[in-house]
């Protein structure tokens, strides 16, 4: 569940960094705000993620080396029959995928093992998740091409029977590449990257709202403060003053206390020394 004080937080934290008075060049900075302020949900997600690649990748390279056993003897058959030289290279190609596949997750799992806390995992993964992708279409041709060779398909069933093996792992992995497919065991990847979306969401909705209304915030603020100046205001302060005033005035599911004691909140996070009584002041003035 989104917590409204994170939300807050971070929309102050975008006031802020943007600085409103700059006008629309503010969300020029969106990106670079976000990969700065989600860095952190991002790389933990980005973590259990490789962790649950690894999980389902167990086991494996066994059968990868079943298959290579079993493929070793089919192909010296296959190539010494010259009408199925075809089924011969698909073998080959996909026995070459399947080893690609299985060195992409020993590099990922090398990195993980590393454990530094700004090591991004990204591209190992994606070079397991393109290698996956790979094998896909390969051993759709052999299960296609056996078709034409009913007298080897019996006889190359140890083999099949290897592949589709090593198609269930990569089901798995699939899974995890599609978050909107996720079921069971993987569930909470999905969670979590539902989760960061709509944490953006509600929070880009807010600071919106916040500039839409700017003028109508700051004319109601000076309208309790004498000699009331954005440009005079310390900006983090100002950053409060507006999302406190726009809850007050505009989100009638807030109470007015609640807006005014997690503006005092924050203040005392992110503010100076004073920012909490001023602010106090303030916003218990507004809407009145």
């Amino acid at each position: 569940m989104l917590k409204r004080r994170n939300i807050r937080e971070t929309a102050i934290q975008f006031l802020y960094f943007a600085d409103l008075e700059d006008g629309p060049a503010a969300f020029e900075m969106q990106e670079a705000f976000w990969q700065m302020t989600q860095e952190s949900s991002l790389h933990k997600l980005e973590k259990a993620k490789a962790k649950a690649m690894l999980h389902v990748a167990q086991g494996r390279e066994h059968r990868v080396a079943k298959l290579d056993s079993r493929a070793a003897t089919a192909e010296a058959e296959l190539k010494a029959s010259a009408d199925c030289a075809p089924l011969a290279s698909a073998l080959k190609k996909i026995r070459t995928r399947e080893n690609k596949l299985t060195s992409a997750t020993q590099a990922l799992q090398t990195t993980l093992k590393q454990k530094k806390p700004d090591v991004s995992l990204s591209k190992e993964m994606d070079d397991v998740f393109q290698a996956n992708r790979s094998i896909a279409a390969l051993r759709r041709d052999w299960h296609e091409s056996l078709e034409d060779f009913p007298l080897w398909k019996n006889k190359l069933e140890p083999v099949t029977a290897a592949i589709r093996q090593l198609e269930r792992v990569s089901e798995r992995l699939d899974a995890i590449d599609d978050p909107e497919s996720i079921v069971g065991d993987f569930a909470h990847l999905r969670a979590g990257s539902a989760e960061i979306t709509a944490f953006r969401e509600e929070t880009q909705a807010l600071v919106q709202n916040i500039i839409q209304h700017k003028k109508s915030l700051d004319a109601s603020l000076a309208s309790v403060v004498e000699n009331y100046s954005p440009e005079r205001v310390d900006p983090v302060d100002k950053a409060i003053l507006r999302l406190a005033s726009y809850e007050i005035e505009y989100c009638d599911d807030i109470p007015r206390a609640v807006s005014i004691n997690e503006a005092i909140e924050i203040a005392k996070k992110f503010g100076t020394t004073e920012s909490a009584r001023f602010i106090n002041g303030v916003l218990d003035a507004v809407g009145k």
